[in-house]
């Protein structure tokens, strides 16, 4: 893996900062709390996300970003032969490879980094990333943390875990045995359980069999009833048709008789009708002619009535065109009705032009009143965040650290305490000037209130030219109203004057009502008379209608004794009939009592069977779980067996551990002595002593420790590399020149160098100014105090050669 280019945006204290990487020597030089780690921490958290940067993702953004300012860090590197462009923000991610995007979420992205590299965050870290504190981090552990800590970073811990997830499936694989040994049921137990099943079914199956021969014989003897139980129910429907029949029949000659009785009584009543008639025609003599003079009478007295309606119609008539062409007069005519369109068309116009005004006037206030609000609230905010970090510095002192950097403030604390209260001086300054501007803004201004008053104005003329136009156009519907109803009104005189034209009907009202009173005085007699003709009328046909009735009843009286006589003949027997019912009725239940007994005997013999069946079936559950207890032990065989190897694997992996730890770090020693010192050894307890001249001794001085210590690390690095599947193309020192005399830190630089081999892309992060012109490049970090702003810069090559 090697690194090509890095890119921040408000990442930490890096407002934008772009770094072209490659391979060779590369320094990053800086003060302490420029913001050189930050760009190792840009690194691992594009690559591994929020879990490898410091503090929670709140911290990540630049402090005095802007608030929906972007957070970004993209990384591009090699790996292989492919090419990956990595993106990430603290929402989202993105990876590309050779240009085609792979992945786009954070977690996705995490995903695919770690099985890329093959290596997780922690081991990433071991294997790329020294610090000078992290020299130094075994000789502060005890033996067994020492072990435990080689076998963590070199990844022996994955045997552990798998051992471990070995160990909790054999346990429940034990737990499941022991679940299943106790519940396996006693062998002899279920063999006479199923025995004793299959007895109950065979005298099960013997009962159902006796009960079928039972329902047999009840079949046999009902089947010889059968016959004659039909035959006799045959004679008792054909003896129920013809008892019916007759009683029809006789219904029919009753009705006969009453029939040839009402008409022998209405007959002779028709005859004494015409007896009667004789008497009342002389009394009825003048009833034609008085009712033709009644008809004249009523005639003449509707032409008299009608004559009179149309004379008073036509007098409403007359007045109400009076009052129609009198209220015409007094409406307006269309040339006023245009002239009041015209003057509301003229108010709407000035009304709109005058809302326009104040619309745009209102609106300039209002965004000029927001402007000094949000103006107001970020110079709060400002000075609240510039106080906060007053007090902050001055209750840390000079030995504090700057909240932007984290780098200790010491000779810049007055000054940058000055600087601050400046910067709040100018920011409560601005801050006043903008609170008076939010007061003098909050009452509407003159202009706006006059261009109000000056629409009320002119709605006030609008809704009084509306009044008058709506009056006017319902006063208008009402002229075209009054229009149609003269036309009407005229139309209606003339067909009036038509109606009282000519001489008036001469009528006599005291002959009228002698003539309705003696019509009224004849009237029960004229009824009489008209019932007793319609009676008398009916006396011929009255005399053919009772000789057919009579021949209707003779006819019937004859039908009745026929059905008599097949009655008689037909031979039914009551009392016998009922004999033979009750017989059928036994014979049927025995059959019934005989087919419920075989369905009783079947439904046992179904349940012993099903009793039988489900014990073969817990004899073959016996049997399964039996097996699943062979299973489960030779499983459980297999799992001690493969902890037992794992174990041992474990066991041989750190004993191959620390010769083969010794001797790579003895390589590393070597070259970074100037083979002043041959060889590393490690004790059982993984203490590192030197030997010299054939002869271990311990480590003493810190330079000869901060050494070991390097090329311990640098051994490590190798062997994860090696175990990850991946070339160790990339380490990254961070401050590993610290406790180191010149002399030594030159014979790391040029053991960097010996081995470009193989690493051929180094970075190194230092404060140490003596060394920069042993370096390919050199990356300078700034910290500028007043913004708050990391810059990286690069220097040329000839600088970099005058600085040395």
């Amino acid at each position: 893996m090697q690194l090509a280019s890095l890119r921040l945006t408000n990442f930490r204290q890096h407002e934008r900062t772009e770094l072209d990487l490659g391979p060779g020597l590369m320094a990053v030089v800086g003060a302490n709390g420029s913001g050189k780690s930050t760009l190792l921490e840009a690194i691992a958290w594009a690559l591994y996300g929020t879990a490898a940067a410091r503090g929670t993702r709140d911290t990540i953004k630049r402090r005095g970003a802007p608030p929906r300012a972007r957070v970004e860090v993209e990384l591009v590197f090699t790996l292989g032969s492919h090419r990956y462009r990595l993106q990430r923000t603290l929402t989202n991610a993105e990876l590309e490879q050779d240009g085609e995007i792979i992945a786009n979420s954070s977690a996705t992205v995490t995903s695919r980094v770690v099985a890329l590299l093959g290596m997780t965050r922690e081991e990433f870290f071991n294997t790329y990333f020294t610090g000078q504190k992290e020299l130094a981090v075994m000789a502060a552990m005890t033996p067994t943390e020492r072990g435990r800590f080689l076998s963590r970073v070199l990844g022996y811990e994955r045997l552990r875990v798998a051992q471990d997830r070995l160990r909790a499936e054999r346990s429940a694989r034990r737990a499941e045995l022991a679940g299943l040994e106790q519940g396996l049921a006693d062998p002899d137990e279920l063999a006479g359980v199923v025995q004793a099943a299959t007895a109950d079914l065979d005298r099960a199956r013997g009962a159902r069999d006796a009960a079928a021969t039972a329902r047999t014989d009840a079949e046999t003897a009902l089947g010889a009833l059968t016959p004659d139980w039909e035959a006799a129910r045959t004679r008792r429907t054909a003896w129920q048709g013809l008892d019916g029949e007759r009683r029809v029949v006789e219904g029919r000659v009753l009705t006969a008789r009453t029939a040839f009785q009402a008409l022998d009584k209405e007959l002779a009543a028709a005859l004494e009708a015409g007896r009667r008639l004789e008497s009342l025609a002389g009394e009825l003599a003048e009833w034609p002619a008085l009712v033709a003079e009644r008809e004249a009478l009523d005639e003449a007295a509707a032409a008299v009535a009608a004559r009179s309606q149309a004379v008073a119609r036509r007098e409403a008539a007359t007045t109400r065109l009076a009052t129609v062409d009198a209220e015409l007069a007094a409406l307006p005519d269309g040339e006023a009705l245009v002239a009041l369109r015209e003057a509301r068309a003229r108010a709407n116009a000035e009304r709109d032009a005058a809302g326009a005004r104040l619309s745009e006037r209102h609106t300039r206030w209002k965004q000029d009143e927001q402007e000094a609000r949000t103006k107001l609230e970020s110079y709060r905010d400002r000075y609240r965040e510039l106080r906060e970090q007053h007090q902050a510095i001055a209750e840390a002192g000079p030995d504090g650290t700057c909240p932007f950097c984290a780098r200790p403030l010491g000779a810049d604390h007055a000054r940058t305490l000055a600087l601050l209260a400046a910067q709040m001086e100018e920011v409560q300054a601005s801050g006043n000037y903008y609170r008076q501007r939010v007061d003098q803004l909050a009452n509407a201004p003159e202009e706006v209130r006059a261009l109000e008053e000056e629409r009320q104005r002119h709605d006030a003329t609008l809704r009084a030219a509306t009044e008058a136009l709506a009056t006017a156009e319902g006063q208008r519907a009402r002229r075209e109203a009054l229009v149609r109803e003269r036309s009407s009104l005229a139309e209606s005189l003339d067909a009036l004057a038509a109606e009282v034209a000519g001489p008036a009907a001469t009528y006599d009202r005291a002959r009228h009502e002698v003539v309705r009173s003696r019509l009224a005085a004849l009237e029960p007699a004229r009824r009489q008379h008209d019932q007793l003709a319609g009676l008398a009328a009916r006396a011929e046909a009255l005399v053919a209608e009772a000789s057919a009735a009579e021949q209707r009843a003779s006819e019937a009286e004859a039908a009745l004794g026929d059905l008599d006589a097949r009655i008689a003949t037909l031979g039914w027997d009551p009392e016998a009939f009922v004999a033979l019912e009750a017989r059928i009725e036994t014979a049927r239940g025995a059959a019934q009592a005989a087919d419920l007994a075989h369905t009783r005997a079947a439904a046992e013999v179904d349940a012993a069977l099903k009793l039988r069946d489900a014990a073969v079936a817990r004899q073959a559950d016996r049997a399964a779980k039996a097996e699943a207890v062979r299973r489960l032990g030779a499983a459980i065989e297999r799992l001690s067996e493969l902890d037992r190897a794992i174990g041992e694997l474990r066991t041989e992996l750190n004993l191959q551990l620390r010769p083969d730890l010794a001797e790579r770090a003895s390589g590393f020693l070597r070259e970074l002595t100037g083979g002043r010192y041959g060889d590393l050894d490690l004790t059982e307890d993984y203490v590192a002593t030197i030997v010299d001249d054939g002869e271990a001794k311990p480590v003493i001085s810190g330079g000869e420790e901060d050494v070991v210590n390097l090329a311990l690390r640098l051994a490590i690095s190798q062997m994860i590399a090696e175990r990850a599947g991946q070339p160790l193309s990339l380490l990254v020192l961070d401050e590993i020149f610290g406790s180191l005399d010149e002399e030594r830190r030159q014979a790391v630089v040029d053991l960097l160098r010996a081995v470009a081999d193989r690493f051929p892309q180094v970075i190194v992060i230092t404060h140490v100014e003596g060394l920069r012109d042993a370096f390919d490049r050199i990356v300078r970090v700034t910290h500028d105090v007043r913004r708050g702003v990391t810059t990286v810069r690069e220097d040329e090559p000839e600088l970099a050669g005058v600085a040395g």
